[in-house]
Parts: structure tokens; sequence; C-alpha cells
């Protein structure tokens, strides 16, 4: 009896120490995704800024004979683009969904090719004035830097997922300069979930990221400015009000995504054709104003702190919707978190000009309702209301007004559920996924059981687990436990989960939503 016990000690001690080299391991090779993720970040960023300068300055009392040289450049650019989507074909669009796809076992992306897809597309598209954003590109990027790593370390199919995981937060770190919501995006985004051997090296992936991007960009607030004076308590009414408007917003545009999707689906012709008509609508519009074009990230600013008139302002929020989604839909490379910001900043700078106008308000409160509203778009867009607080207040380092960004962002996230909006992400997701070739091919991943599990009292053999799923280990207290029919689930139990690589979602629905 006094040998089994040595054993078992023994066994843990064995345990806990193989626990910690991995652990350390997963922090060394987290900190290398952070620095190849973070610079290929940094550059994409600084890339579709110079970029945006570039076609402000040659469009700038744009004659006649440029108009024609500059139409046939936009052709070019869609000739290009056509040739990269087919190179790469998850390199299209935002880069979100595909990384949340890869983490499902969805996909499976070749990392150098859609590192080099993304980025060159994505300059194309920011050059010619798409109205999409850097931060899903830069997400995918450095997903896919990452996932090179991985390649790198000859790691197994967890800890790959785990260093594409650390590299997209990288990604969005460095389009942004926010550690911290690069890091949440990860967990409450792509994983929906928290465990040791995730949070450490993506922590650490964000954290040296951070730092090369700050090293290129300074440590001003990624939007440009700050707010240090928060908003009076007696407008708590008011920023309810402004809740609802961004809930609606979101929904709104969430729609208008999938409205555009089919309007390019239904056109009958050729995908080079639908990129032509995009990059010349484009073109178009730049001719008149270039307000709208671009991720617009210097117009948050202006909106901000320069007085616009009402009628514009409504004309911004519409305007940016309608175009960022028909740029979206045409399937180019070009995110929406960016743009979803920029709609949230306008119409929070309508919602304080008429309430103002009014006399509902003060008029001295038009940034802090635009970095409200940011929140609130995001929130009913994503349905992330942390990651939507913590970015604001990230990018705008206007902690001070964290009770009423969370107010307009709780707000708005509930009127997106009572509309019943899925997240966004995780409808472009379901749009791109076609699961019939992988579901025989197996699959695991880890999960931890919540404190509010109502399986818990359940003997294994009796759980009501999605087809095609088992439970593999139950780790308990630092012990390993062997699942038998009669064992019993503990809260804070890490399990090791197979299942059928095409019922990946399924299964972590299971264990997260009970």
């Amino acid at each position: 009896m006094k040998l089994w016990k040595f054993n078992k000690r023994s066994s843990t001690l064995a345990d806990m120490s193989m626990n910690r080299m991995l652990l350390t391991e997963l922090i060394a090779k987290g900190a290398l995704v952070g620095v190849i993720a973070g610079f290929c970040g940094a550059t994409y960023r600084y890339l579709i800024l110079e970029s945006e300068h570039i076609r402000w300055h040659l469009m700038d009392g744009i004659t006649l004979e440029w108009v024609i040289g500059w139409l046939v450049v936009m052709v070019i650019f869609a000739f290009i683009v056509d040739r990269l989507l087919a190179w790469a074909p998850l390199s299209g669009g935002s880069g979100i969904p595909q990384i949340e796809g890869e983490m499902l076992g969805l996909f499976d992306m070749k990392p150098y090719r859609t590192l080099a897809s993304k980025m060159i597309g994505g300059v194309l598209t920011g050059f010619a004035g798409f109205s999409v954003g850097r931060e899903g590109p830069a997400v995918q990027i450095g997903g896919s830097a990452g996932k090179i790593v991985s390649y790198w370390m000859n790691s197994g199919l967890r800890e790959q997922r785990i260093l594409t995981s650390a590299g997209a937060g990288a990604g969005l770190t460095a389009a942004f300069s926010a550690p911290v919501s690069g890091a949440m995006f990860v967990f409450e985004e792509v994983h929906k979930s928290f465990y040791p051997y995730l949070v450490v090296p993506t922590f650490v992936a964000t954290l040296i990221s951070n730092y090369i991007t700050v090293s290129i960009f300074g440590l001003e607030p990624a939007l440009g400015f700050s707010v240090t004076s928060g908003v009076p308590i007696e407008y708590f009414p008011v920023l309810l009000m402004v809740g609802v408007i961004m809930g609606l917003c979101g929904v709104l545009f969430c729609r208008m995504i999938f409205a555009f999707k089919k309007f390019f689906e239904w056109l009958k012709c050729s995908r080079f054709l639908k990129l032509a008509l995009t990059f010349v609508a484009v073109a178009a519009i730049g001719f008149d104003s270039q307000l709208l074009l671009g991720g617009g990230n210097d117009l948050v600013g202006q909106l901000a702190f320069q007085s616009h008139g009402v009628l514009l302002l409504g004309g911004i929020v519409l305007g940016k919707i309608l175009l960022t989604t028909f740029c979206y839909g045409s399937g180019a490379q070009g995110g929406i978190f960016l743009p979803m910001l920029v709609i949230g900043a306008s119409a929070g700078a309508f919602c304080e000009s008429v309430l103002s106008t009014l006399g509902l308000i003060s008029p001295d409160f038009v940034p802090q309702f635009v970095i409200c509203a940011m929140g609130g778009m995001l929130a009913a867009a994503m349905r992330t209301p942390i990651l939507a607080i913590l970015l604001v207040l990230e990018m705008t380092n206007s902690f001070s007004n964290i009770y009423a960004i969370g107010i307009v962002t709780l707000v708005a996230y509930l009127v997106a559920e009572l509309l019943k909006e899925p997240p966004i992400y995780d409808s472009l997701l379901q749009a791109m996924t076609g699961q019939s070739h992988l579901e025989s091919v197996q699959t695991f991943f880890q999960t931890k059981v919540p404190v509010v599990a109502n399986y818990t009292e359940v003997q294994l053999q009796d759980l009501a687990l999605p087809d095609g799923t088992l439970i593999v280990s139950i780790r308990r207290n630092g012990t390993y436990i062997v699942p038998l029919g009669d064992v019993k689930l503990e809260p804070g139990d890490e399990l090791q989960v197979s299942c059928e690589r095409g019922r990946l979602k399924a299964a972590k629905d299971f264990f997260q939503s009970n």
C-alpha cells in the first residue's frame, strides 16, 4: 500500500514536470511566433497606410487623361487579385472566419501561399480604396506565421492550432497596437474558451508583437486620439438609447453583408469580371470624394474632434455600410473590423449631434459618444462584448469611459441577441464551409468543464455526446483519470476529446453551451 502511494506521488510529480516543460516550450515557440507575426503584421499595416497616402495624392485634382489610366490600373489590380485567389483560395475576404475554421478542423490553409496572397492582395485593395480593414488580413497573416512556425518545429495538430491562434492574436495586435485585445480575440472569438496551454503562449506572442509594433509606429493610440474625460452619470438614459441604435446598426450591417454576397453570386460572370466591377465602382466613387474610401482609420479622429452636419454624418453611416458590404461581397482580400469601427464612430457622432441639437445633452461629448458607439457596433455584429470594450479602450486609451462604453456595448449586444442575428464571423464561416469530405477524419481538442455545467451529475455512459465524439482523458487536480462509464465529470476537469473533424464545432458547442 505504501509503495502504491509512493508510485502515485511520483507519477503526479512526473506529470507536473512534463507539464512545466511543455508550457516552457510553448512560451518559447509563442515568442518566436510573436516576432514573425508581429513583423509581418506591422509590415502589412505600414504598407496599407502608405498605399492610402499615395492614393490620396494621386487622386487629388486628377485629370480626364489620368481617369482613363487609373481605371486601366484598377482592371489590372482586379486581374492580379483574381490570380492570387486562384493560387490561395482561403486568402479572400476577412481572414477571421478562415482562422476560426482552421481551429475547428474545417480548413487546412497553406500558410506560405495564404500569407503572400493576403499581403499582396490586401495592399492592392487598400491602394484602390476598398472600404475594408487591415485587421482581418493581419489576423490571417499572423495565423499563417504561427502555422509556419509549427511546421518548422514539427508540431502535432494540437500545438499547431495553439501556435496558429497565438499568431492570429499577434496579428490583430500588430494591426491595432492592442496586445490585451489581441489575446482576448483569440479566447473570446476564435476558441470561445480559456486554458493555460493557449493563454500563456498567446499573451507572450501578443506582447512581443506589440513591442515590435510600437517600435515602428510609436506609443500613440492606434486611432490617434485619447478621451480623458468621462460621460456624466445623468446621461445614463441617453446611453441606453445609443446602445439600441448601435444594436440596430450592427444587425443591418450583418444583413447587408449577406445581401451583397448574394448579389455577387447572382451575377453570372467570372470572378475576374466581378472584381473588375468592384475596382471600377470604387474608383468612380473616389473621383467624386475619397471620404468613404479606405478602412477609415483617420476618419475616426475627424469624426471625434471636427464638426460635421447631421446630414453628412447620416450619409457617412449609410455610405460606409453600403460600400463596405459591397467591397466585401466581391470576395477580395480585406476585413470588416476597422470599417465597423468607423460606422460605429460616425453613428455615435450622428447621435450626439441630434441629441445636442434637441437640447438633450451638452455639445461637448462628441469623442465620448464616438468611442461608446464603436464598442456597441462591434458587440452587436460580433457578439463579443468583452473584446469590444477592451479593444476600444486600448485603441483610444480612454479608460475613464469604461462605464459608458460598457453600457452601450451591452445594450447593443442584447438588441442583436433579441433580433436573433447570429455573430457575423460565425455566419461567414458557415457560409464558407463544406464539411462532407471531412466527416470521417479524426481530430482532437482540449476543453475545461465550467462551474455551471449541467452535465456534471451524469455518468459518462449516459452523457448525450454528439455522434462520433469520445472523451479520451480526464485530468483532475493534476491527476489523470481513466474515463470509464461510471465516472462523473466535475467542474474544473480538463478533458481531451476526440471527434470526427467535420463535427468538431458540434462537439465544442456541447461542452461550451452546457
